[in-house]
């Protein structure tokens, strides 16, 4: 066999790989995404009478409330956390409404402005309860306005509320729930640790410490996963970054575009995810299929098209979220 011959067949070899490669991913993602659980969170169920508890931050409206919602569904119990009583008492209504006979709690505590006694208090309080699962929903871009502004227009205290609400409340309260997470269940019970980042995280303008406590989210999602998975004390503890794209919210409702999922889809798509997620050993989930495709589309971008691709959608972004806060001035 000559040469040239030799050559063909290594191409064609490498092009029949290339193509099973190819199919491989689409087939994966298409199971992923429209293959959903009968029972989702089965393992992370505690056994007998008592209801088994998901605490999650950020609860009284959003994605945090949609997760809740999901969460219940399943039937779970959810201590809703937040800041605004009001709020937080009428979501946890609209949640027993939903499902009569639902365990539902509320615990009022600031993320932004807690100190580290208010939240060891606040996790003492419910550390009586039987709770599997921490949801760390909580955050925002809590600067004066205009929210959407250039890093060197921040002050101090700009700086100090995004990060204190982001990454230091959601570092703290993680250390602080583990212990009550790592306690040993019956055998082939789990708990579960689902960090929320964002899209963010890639690094984005006029937001660049929102998307800075982001990647800090998910960095630290990846190495406690790890952490946990090496000590036997703690290997029934699963840990996850949720990777969220554009959702709908009450906060997040201007220049989005139309096929944006609204905060209760999203966070049903959560709840269904996590067992996939893990099953493939995955540390992050995105869990919309839309916003899964834009990820993987951006991450295989050279970085000029990348840059174009997010300074275009943050100038929309920016443009329309300070149009609103002009007019209210």
């Amino acid at each position: 066999m000559e040469m040239r011959d030799i050559g063909i067949l290594a191409l064609a070899g490498v092009g029949i790989l290339t193509l099973l490669r190819f199919a491989y991913l689409v087939l994966n993602f298409l199971a992923f995404h429209v293959i959903k659980p009968s029972s989702p969170l089965k393992r992370y169920k505690r056994s007998g009478p008592e209801p088994t508890y998901a605490l999650v931050t950020g609860a009284s409206a959003g994605i945090g409330l949609g997760v809740a919602q999901a969460l219940v569904k399943q039937r779970f119990g959810v201590i809703l956390l937040g800041h605004l009583p009001d709020e937080l008492a009428e979501s946890a209504e609209r949640l027993r409404k939903q499902h009569p006979g639902a365990s539902v709690e509320t615990l009022v505590l600031n993320a932004r402005t807690a100190t580290a006694a208010e939240t060891e208090s606040a996790v003492r309080s419910v550390s009586h309860l039987q709770i599997s699962v921490l949801v760390n929903n909580v955050g925002g871009n809590p600067v004066d306005l205009p929210a959407f502004r250039a890093l060197g227009t921040y002050s101090c205290a700009d700086v100090d509320a995004v990060i204190d609400m982001n990454a230091r409340f959601m570092a703290r309260l993680t250390a602080l729930v583990l212990p009550i997470l790592s306690r040993k269940p019956s055998a082939g019970q789990r708990s579960l640790i689902l960090n929320v980042s964002s899209l963010g995280k890639v690094g984005v303008p006029w937001l660049t410490v929102y998307g800075a406590t982001k990647a800090f989210n998910w960095g630290l999602s990846c190495g406690l996963a790890r952490e946990l998975e090496a000590d036997p004390k703690t290997s029934h503890v699963d840990c996850l970054a949720i990777v969220p794209g554009e959702v709908r919210t009450q906060s997040n409702n201007e220049a989005i575009p139309a096929n944006t999922p609204s905060w209760d889809v999203f966070g049903q798509c959560i709840v269904e995810k996590v067992d996939g997620t893990l099953w493939r050993n995955r540390r992050e989930i995105m869990p919309f299929w839309l916003h899964d495709l834009q990820y993987r589309l951006l991450d295989a971008l050279p970085e000029g098209m990348r840059t174009n691709g997010l300074m275009d959608m943050m100038i929309r972004k920016r443009d329309g979220f300070n149009a609103v806060y002009e007019k209210s001035r």
